[in-house]
């Protein structure tokens, strides 16, 4: 898909929404702000960022305010701030951040809050402001619990910077608290692997989620790979870190409810169980996605680009893809199957002879009539997703 910038026209007056949002706006279920900015690409990130700059991050607040305006009038149930880092803002900019959204968005609707934090870029001033203007869900980019496996990630805190974070935003009234971790990470024994997990547990969060290490092109890690600088974990041991993950987490109490995320009862993550249930939602900020009706639509991932479109009233550049029933389905019942509840017969509808097959393979079972992925399912789950859309 080709990024083409469009005319905002009359539709972008303050409060004035464009045509699709006055027909969606009321289905729309979350809101996603992308901001782009970070202290320092990690080695294994392929995410747009660009590094912090005061003015520019400046810049980036003047253009979002104007996008948000275009949007008109949204009443969210979830809000993500994600990124990017965007606990690299200062106390002020985070400030006028939260209350842009707050003087833009009707909260009448408004569930969970969410913002990713970098535990190194955090300090006590900015954990108050972010609690006093209503942020309810913090997802702290841990990682590990290693400073050199850290340093070997390309991550910019240590691992005693995390407790910190916690300890400050707790002090601040944090009540909601996410650790993601990387399992399969290079120079992590098993030993090193059990202990992040536990690391992680002392810390008492109510959410936890742990992503398998990805060789994504482009990156750090993945030119040292290529160059014979660093050794990946082999696809077998990569699992075994998952089954380790599952096990310890599942003994303290929280419940995988999606591949990759494991919670309390009561805290599973609402903005994205949304975006895996096939839910509408508005994203805002270069590279941020945008699901509404039979359209999906991507910024593009520039943020000079993006501010200069929205200067001269126009909507950013986007890669826009019109959605067919049939693409809509089956995008409903591959991320349906990534969560523990599943997919529904009538979901699955049009899916059954690959499921039944599946199903022989030992990869998807049906119990309560909603089919879900087996143990052995999650694990190959990409290989599930290819599958059903031969």
């Amino acid at each position: 898909m080709r990024c083409v910038s469009e005319n905002v026209g009359r539709a972008t007056r303050p409060g004035e929404p464009s045509e699709w949002m006055r027909c969606a706006r009321d289905k729309i279920t979350g809101l996603y702000v992308h901001v782009p900015f970070c202290d320092g690409k990690c080695g294994y990130c392929a995410f747009y960022s660009v590094r912090y700059q005061e003015a520019l991050a400046e810049d980036y607040l003047d253009a979002l305010e104007r996008e948000l305006a275009a949007a008109g009038p949204l009443a969210p149930e979830t809000i993500y701030l994600g990124g990017g880092t965007p606990s690299v803002l200062t106390a002020s900019q985070l400030e006028r951040l939260l209350r842009m959204l707050l003087a833009k968005i009707s909260l009448s609707r408004l569930l969970e809050w969410t913002i990713e934090i970098n535990p190194g870029s955090l300090d006590a001033a900015k954990a108050a402001v972010l609690t006093a203007l209503g942020v309810n869900r913090f997802s702290l980019g841990a990682q590990a619990f290693d400073d050199r496996v850290l340093q070997t990630l390309g991550r910019r805190h240590a691992a005693a910077d995390t407790a910190k974070a916690v300890a400050l935003l707790r002090k601040a009234g944090a009540r909601n608290l996410n650790l993601d971790l990387i399992a399969g990470m290079p120079d992590c024994p098993r030993a090193l692997w059990q202990q992040t997990l536990l690391s992680a547990l002392a810390l008492s969060p109510e959410h936890i989620s742990v992503y398998a290490l990805t060789n994504e092109e482009g990156t750090r890690l993945n030119r040292r790979w290529r160059q014979g600088k660093m050794k990946l974990l082999s696809e077998e041991e990569h699992l075994h870190r998952l089954d380790m993950a599952e096990a310890l987490l599942a003994a303290s109490g929280f419940k995988r409810y999606e591949i990759s995320n494991y919670a309390r009862d009561g805290f599973e993550c609402r903005h994205n169980l949304a975006c895996w249930r096939g839910e509408e939602y508005i994203g805002l900020g270069p590279a941020a996605a945008s699901h509404v009706g039979m359209k999906r639509w991507t910024n593009c991932a520039d943020l000079k680009a993006y501010g200069a479109a929205l200067a001269r009233g126009r909507r950013p550049p986007r890669a826009v893809e019109k959605l067919t029933p049939a693409l809509k389905r089956q995008d409903q019942v591959i991320f349906g199957l990534r969560l523990a509840e599943g997919i529904t017969p009538e979901t699955a509808s049009g899916y059954e002879e690959s499921l039944a097959t599946l199903q022989v393979a030992g990869l998807v079972e049906r119990p309560n009539g909603r089919w879900q992925l087996t143990a052995r399912g999650r694990n190959l789950a990409d290989y599930v997703a290819v599958e059903l859309i031969r």
